[in-house]
């Protein structure tokens, strides 16, 4: 037998679950006050700065988790992570969120708080290439042969995805009218 090994190479990824009572006590800090949408890149109409230390709190258990899976990715401590901004996301029929990356931090997120059921069976009934309605779409060295450099996900309520500020991703337009897929992100400076 011959011996090998490869490195783990390439962004760490990083997707968990946050509980019911995280999602009740995160539904508690989405007021719909203080419009986010002229600093970010959706084409979404209500996006909503939240609180980033109550944020914070709520998911330290994912952030203490994903230090440790960072380490053993990359066999490097990433430091402590701060919340800088988190806000709250109402996506209606149309609306997405174009590729981008998130400026002035160092690792990003996103959880769903509700994905409604309208969405899955609009995938389950998608009939093209493409990965389908409502899902995110995280992309990375796409020039690069023989690697796999797409990573597509239809979001349930509880997923939750860290990763790298840098780390290109998209999120593709539902049709499903009278819905609203819920979704909160955040971005994290290492301290």
């Amino acid at each position: 037998m011959i011996e090998y090994f490869f490195p783990y190479w390439g962004p760490f990824l990083f997707k968990s679950k946050i509980d019911l009572n995280q999602i009740n006590e995160l539904n508690k800090i989405c007021i719909k006050k203080e419009s986010f949408n002229t600093k970010l890149a959706g084409h979404i109409k209500e996006e909503y700065l939240i609180d980033s230390v109550k944020y914070q709190k709520i998911v330290m258990p994912q952030l203490k988790t994903f230090q440790e899976g960072y380490l053993n990715f990359y066999n490097k401590p990433c430091g402590n992570l701060r919340t800088v901004n988190a806000w709250v996301n109402y996506m209606k029929a149309g609306e997405y969120n174009p590729p981008h990356v998130h400026g002035g931090c160092d690792f990003s997120s996103v959880i769903y708080i509700d994905v409604p059921k309208e969405i899955k069976k609009e995938v389950l009934e998608h009939k093209a290439t493409s990965h389908g309605p409502g899902t995110i779409e995280f992309f990375y060295g796409e020039s690069i042969k023989h690697i796999n450099s797409w990573y597509s996900h239809l979001p349930e309520k509880g997923d939750m995805f860290i990763f790298p500020s840098t780390l290109r991703h998209f999120v593709s337009p539902f049709k499903s009218k009278k819905v609203t897929r819920i979704s909160i992100a955040a971005n994290f400076v290492i301290e």
